[in-house]
């Protein structure tokens, strides 16, 4: 499903230079300018951050006449920021189709695009749409919202003294996750009163910091992920954006180093031979941690025939698990592993021989890699040679 990102675009350019000497007209520094950079903020680069996860948002947002932001660079040190900014009151485009759209983002830096924010948040629950909030008003501009995301010292302006929950049932909002810098995230929910720890890094610069966290949390929730499981990743990588200067876009480095890339394959695994071996090797390397189902004994006298398995699930099942390459393996009693792919959730499925990925089970969960059979080693094989 996509997402949709509405709010005020902000131009970050940053101006890097050196200092040398004071000028003789005051005793003031005179800042030489070297070369300028220009990175997209704000909603923006919720937007760029998006992409950097792997979307492809649709996006509403005010970049004709947008605020500027420079700040002048000294030795990696902001010395000052000049900001170039108006209030632009303008009117968004209420019969904008929003079918397909199940996040809509409201990136909301209060320069005067989202002025009318409880209109659009009406038009897009009308299509059923989900609203995830960064606000810069009181939160009685944003009722309905599924989510909304604050930092604590908006939570502290906004919060009218009450508690989350109350705030919650006052304003009718979903969830409430605030951030907390370096202590971690908050989360209030009907299902969650609970505080994510933060990972530790050295911290750089915070700019951007909240626009990468509304990103991933959006991008994890879209994949089907818990809240929890969201902000917990959300978190990880807003803490690693600190550590960079200035507005930040994710890296592939950057997913990957949060990421346990799970890799999920299944099989009976009846006679284990070197073809299932190389096979889980294979399925192992491309990722960090490697789920293998195991068809039970019911579910194998359904797909074989009543002869089969030679061994017992439980036996199948301890053999697997005694390679040291395999993380877990689950036993599951339908003919397709497919809502054991729905539970799990993997980024990658493998799977043998000379299939097709778009006749594998679970291709529309995840992605597929076919590992060729190695010559020569098959269960049926191995059978054939014992029964002489």
């Amino acid at each position: 499903m996509t997402i949709a990102v509405f709010g005020d675009y902000i131009s970050d350019v940053y101006v890097y230079g050196k200092v040398e000497r004071i000028s003789p007209e005051s005793p003031i520094p005179i800042f030489q300018e070297i070369n300028r950079e220009f990175r997209d903020g704000g909603a923006g680069n919720v937007c760029a951050n998006l992409v950097a996860l792997g979307n492809n948002p649709i996006s509403d947002i005010n970049i004709k006449n947008a605020p500027v932001k420079t700040r002048y660079v000294c030795d990696n040190h902001i010395v000052f920021r000049s900001d170039n900014e108006r209030y632009l009151a303008n009117e968004i485009p209420f019969d904008v189709d929003l079918s397909g759209i199940k996040y809509c983002i409201l990136s909301d830096y209060n320069k005067g695009y989202l002025h009318n924010s409880q209109q659009l948040i009406d038009h897009c629950i009308s299509y059923g749409c989900q609203v995830i909030v960064d606000p810069k008003k009181s939160l009685d501009n944003y009722k309905n919202s599924s989510i909304i995301k604050m930092n604590l010292k908006e939570f502290q302006e906004y919060s009218f003294g009450l508690s989350t929950k109350d705030l919650r049932e006052k304003f009718n909002i979903g969830a409430l996750v605030i951030t907390l810098g370096k202590k971690g995230v908050y989360i209030s929910s009907n299902d969650h009163e609970e505080l994510i720890s933060a990972t530790e890094h050295q911290v750089s610069d915070v700019t951007g910091a909240g626009d990468v966290f509304i990103a991933a949390m959006t991008h994890y929730l879209n994949k089907n992920y818990l809240l929890y499981e969201s902000c917990v990743r959300a978190c990880k990588l807003a803490s690693l954006s600190v550590t960079k200067f200035g507005t930040y876009v994710l890296t592939e480095d950057d997913i990957a180093s949060i990421e346990e890339r799970i890799v999920f394959t299944n099989g009976c695994f009846d006679i284990l031979h070197k073809g299932h071996i190389e096979y889980l090797k294979k399925s192992k390397a491309l990722g960090k941690k490697l789920i293998v189902g195991l068809n039970s004994d019911e579910s194998i006298r359904r797909l074989k025939g009543l002869c089969r398995p030679i061994n017992s699930q439980e036996d199948r099942k301890e053999v697997l698990e005694s390679i040291g390459y395999i993380d877990q393996v689950i036993i599951f009693d339908e003919d397709t592993p497919y809502e054991l792919i729905k539970k799990i959730k993997p980024d990658i499925i493998t799977k043998g021989g000379d299939y097709m990925p778009s006749t594998v089970v679970g291709n529309d969960l995840a992605k597929v890699v076919i590992i060729p059979f190695v010559d020569g080693y098959s269960t049926t094989d191995i059978l054939e040679k014992i029964n002489g």
